[in-house]
């Protein structure tokens, strides 16, 4: 016998499991400050080569636009400044990343809590139904064994008509 209550609680095990429930628990196989620094990597990665971009397009502009010597301009203050930049945006960056991570680490805890809930749920649902099903089976066992008792078993019927 299945309840409503059951139904309801398979299926939005079903829906999760579809929906989230892969990736999350992937995410889950890591701890936070790793689940974080793993996603980092990419925005370090991308928004050091984006910063890297932009002073590549600056440099270009300045010396081949403007007519900027090269020989007379004062490189070790250009670079610097050019590596300062991409380290601040590179900073800018994993800030952000770790604030969205942490986020989302958090979403992804709160979503298979909650999908352990349901699933102890679920558990007490399928317990319950067991223990009715078994005092059910009892209590039909004890109806035929009172009927027994009042007309006789198969076996005693069938004996006294030889």
């Amino acid at each position: 016998m299945t309840s409503k209550q059951k139904i309801i609680t398979m299926a939005r095990l079903a829906v999760y499991d579809k929906n989230e429930g892969d990736a999350d628990r992937l995410a889950n196989d890591y701890f936070r400050h790793d689940y974080i620094y793993r996603k980092n990597m990419a925005t370090r990665f991308c928004s050091g080569v984006g910063a890297g971009i932009l002073v590549a397009v600056y440099w270009l502009r300045m010396f081949l636009l403007e007519g900027a010597d090269l020989f007379e301009s004062d490189l070790s203050a250009l670079i610097w400044n050019s590596a300062g930049f991409i380290i601040a945006v590179m900073a800018v960056y994993t800030v952000i990343g770790t604030v969205q991570g942490t986020r989302q680490y958090y979403l992804i805890q709160k979503r298979l809590k909650r999908y352990l809930t349901l699933m102890h749920q679920l558990e007490r649902i399928n317990e319950r139904t067991r223990r009715l099903a078994e005092r059910q089976a009892e209590e039909q066992d004890s109806a035929e064994g009172a009927s027994d008792l009042l007309y006789g078993t198969d076996t005693d019927r069938k004996g006294s008509h030889r």
